[in-house]
């Protein structure tokens, strides 16, 4: 009899916690709600609601919600709500919180509230296309996600440095910061796992690639359209595994003759830089290679011939009129007219 009493006694006290739990996140979501204007697109977000059967019971349009098997969310989305306010920090409540995701609500503005790095289970952190403003979130807490794998915070106002902390999260594969107003130079630090993702394009980042980036094989690097210089000649390499390298509209100045393109590499696009010399012979011969864009920059001399030279057809130059390249371009000439893939190609 004692024993069985010990047993229910367990039971009652871990489904009384269990409630309580998942009332406080009940009363987190009330509150984000709140916090948000109580916008119609989350009226059935009320008190009692069956928010771990949510994506069964109401439009997901707007919202999605997931639990773990305790009843704690998991994974919280926000999309496409019509408010005018400020982010929620009562996102920071649902600290068995996974996976978030914000987007495509042009009203939200003012900060990115520093409490989501303290959110320790996170995994996915996804805030996009939004009027957030400030600082991009800096994780050097002693309390910070040991788990995250993926940053998305593309597509916002934000401003200032890219935080070097960011290069410490030790699962961190993917970062995607593009399309922001940051400046200053990139960190040294690099992300940690084996082919990660960095999406840095269309901001006003400005100075060299960090050295260390040479040994890091990406799986994608994008710094597109900042005002980034130097030599990046060493993202390439015959024996490197990296599979698509955006470097276009910067200025970027090396020789390309110099250059291996591995056979792993599958699309890069250099154009819009000060980069000179010839397209080296490896060019026609990386058997991975699709689409490649090396336009409005400075090479010259022969273009390779076999391999992959008949994968690609040449392009119209808007800046010699109606003219189709040359096979072959002195090199005094500062110029070539570019060659390279159709337009509608987007790497």
């Amino acid at each position: 009899m004692y024993t069985h009493s010990i047993f229910f006694l367990v039971l009652l006290l871990c489904c009384t916690s269990l409630v309580f739990s998942s009332r406080d996140d009940e009363n987190t979501l009330l509150k984000i709600k709140k916090q948000l204007g109580n916008p119609y697109s989350l009226r059935w977000w009320v008190k009692g609601f069956d928010y771990c059967n949510a994506s069964e019971n109401v439009a997901t349009e707007y919202s999605y919600i997931t639990c773990t098997s305790t009843g704690r969310v998991k994974s919280l989305v926000l999309h496409n709500l019509d408010v005018t306010k400020p982010f929620p920090d009562g996102i920071c409540g649902l600290t068995e919180l996974e996976y978030t995701e914000v987007s495509q609500i042009p009203g939200l503005y003012g900060p990115i509230p520093s409490c989501v790095t303290k959110l320790s289970n996170l995994v996915l952190l996804g805030i996009m296309k939004t009027s957030l403003s400030g600082p991009v979130p800096d994780f050097s807490g002693h309390t910070k996600p040991t788990n995250l794998t993926g940053i998305n915070l593309s597509g916002n106002q934000l401003s200032g440095t890219i935080p070097p902390s960011l290069f410490t999260l030790p699962k961190l594969d993917s970062l995607d910061l593009s399309s922001n107003s940051l400046r200053g130079t990139i960190p040294p630090g690099i992300l940690p796992t084996k082919n990660p993702s960095l999406v840095l394009a269309n901001n006003s980042l400005s100075g060299e690639l960090p050295k260390s980036y040479g040994s890091v094989d990406f799986w994608l690097i994008d710094v597109g359209g900042n005002r980034l210089s130097g030599n990046a000649s060493f993202l390439f390499g015959k024996q490197k595994t990296a599979v698509n390298i955006v470097l276009a509209n910067n200025d970027f100045e090396f020789d390309l003759s110099y250059v291996e393109f591995s056979n792993n590499i599958y699309g890069f696009d250099l154009s819009h830089n000060k980069i000179y010399g010839k397209v080296p012979d490896s060019f026609a011969t990386a058997a991975g290679l699709y689409y490649p864009n090396l336009s409005f920059n400075r090479l010259c001399g022969e273009l390779p011939k076999g391999g992959n030279m008949g994968r690609f057809s040449p392009k119209l130059d808007p800046t010699v009129g109606s003219k189709v390249i040359p096979l072959f371009v002195k090199c005094a000439q500062d110029h070539i007219a570019s060659l390279w893939v159709p337009s509608a190609v987007v790497l």
